[in-house]
């Protein structure tokens, strides 16, 4: 059987001076058009206002809801859909139907909103004496919200859901 080791020998030092002349130029081209591509990406939106929410929206969450001073391990099931209606300067009013544990609650809050420059944003209101909060963030050119409950004073409810403008 005949040997067929293959050695290669030829390293970039070896390389011919025109060739490497050649390289060189090309990969400057190359990295200039890198730096213009990394350079003309679009950034994110920073021009959102209270204004960006504006109309109706419908809503629709799930997760696990509780009371204040109640062990989180305590919390039960919970989901919900409705309607806020946002008034493009902080307020809203809403109409919402929520199940927790199998009882059907419906509740006609008011309350307020902020909006950052950046598209993030709180919406808080009181129920039945608690003060509630939700975090979120505006998608889809202020179509769509992502959110999450955020109240302070916890109160073990471990909630998150979606906007859409109607």
């Amino acid at each position: 059987m005949e040997n067929r080791n293959i050695t290669f020998t030829t390293s970039i030092l070896q390389t011919p001076k025109a060739r490497l002349f050649r390289l060189v130029p090309a990969m400057g081209v190359i990295a200039l058009v890198a730096l213009i591509m990394q350079v003309s990406v679009p950034s994110a939106r920073a021009d959102f206002t209270v204004a960006s929410l504006n109309g109706a929206y419908a809503d629709s969450g799930s997760g696990f809801a509780g009371r204040t001073g109640v062990p989180v391990s305590s919390a039960w099931a919970a989901s919900g859909a409705g309607l806020f209606t946002f008034d493009g300067a902080g307020n809203f009013t809403a109409t919402l139907v929520l199940n927790n544990a199998g009882i059907t609650i419906q509740r006609n809050p008011t309350g307020t909103y902020t909006v950052n420059a950046d598209g993030t944003g709180t919406i808080a209101w009181t129920s039945f004496g608690t003060p509630i909060s939700r975090f979120f963030v505006i998608g889809d050119g202020g179509k769509q919200l992502r959110y999450v409950q955020t109240d302070n004073p916890p109160t073990g409810a471990v909630f998150g859901g979606s906007m859409v403008k109607q």
